[in-house]
């Protein structure tokens, strides 16, 4: 499949057009983290994983669907949209080919608070889009605040070790990370 035309600023839009078609909805975790930090969840807005999950049910009567590959299950956004897993091979192998992950993170109009994220191993890739004006995705290294714009150019950095969040902003703002997970911690959680 050739979706993308291997030029950034085009590329972000056909991007965004696949992101539009998708109802964002968040998760009980996602939830939890904006409750923690006082913010407030909008209609028109959800972070949600694309990928696969330890967990076997979306809720007490409703089952997920096995992943033959892995032996999880697929998240709910995976059994609605398979169609973005090639989009998503495609993106990254244009724009960070090295780069081998398991999950995309889906946000849409979600302020993530300060945060690290627990289950992720290594390095991940944050790519964003939309028609916004602020939105900066700040990492605190060593102490210093570093801000990025992740429609410049996807971001690399370690999520699971550095602290990070989004700034407020103004407009439809989409982002990205493909990261790798460790189930492994989640699973001895539970």
């Amino acid at each position: 499949m050739n979706y993308f035309t291997n030029e950034w600023n085009s590329d972000l839009s056909i991007l965004e057009s696949f992101l539009d078609q998708v109802e964002f909805y968040s998760g009980t975790e996602r939830k939890q983290m904006l409750k923690k930090a006082n913010e407030k969840h909008s209609k028109n807005s959800g972070s949600m994983l694309y990928g696969t999950t330890w967990k076997s049910y979306l809720s007490p009567t409703k089952n997920r669907t096995k992943c033959e590959e892995t032996g999880l299950y697929k998240t709910k956004v995976k059994d609605l949209h398979p169609e973005l897993e090639l989009v998503f091979k495609e993106f990254a192998s244009l724009y960070f080919p090295e780069f081998e992950y398991t999950q995309v993170q889906m946000n849409k109009n979600f302020t993530t608070p300060p945060h690290r994220d627990s289950i992720n191993v290594g390095e991940s890739f944050l790519v964003c889009c939309g028609n916004y004006s602020g939105g900066l995705t700040c990492v605190d290294i060593d102490n210093k605040i570093v801000k990025y714009d992740a429609r410049e150019n996807p971001v690399k950095f370690n999520g699971a070790r550095l602290l990070h969040w989004v700034e407020r902003y103004e407009g439809t703002r989409y982002s990205l990370v493909f990261y790798n997970s460790n189930y492994k911690k989640k699973l001895n959680k539970n």
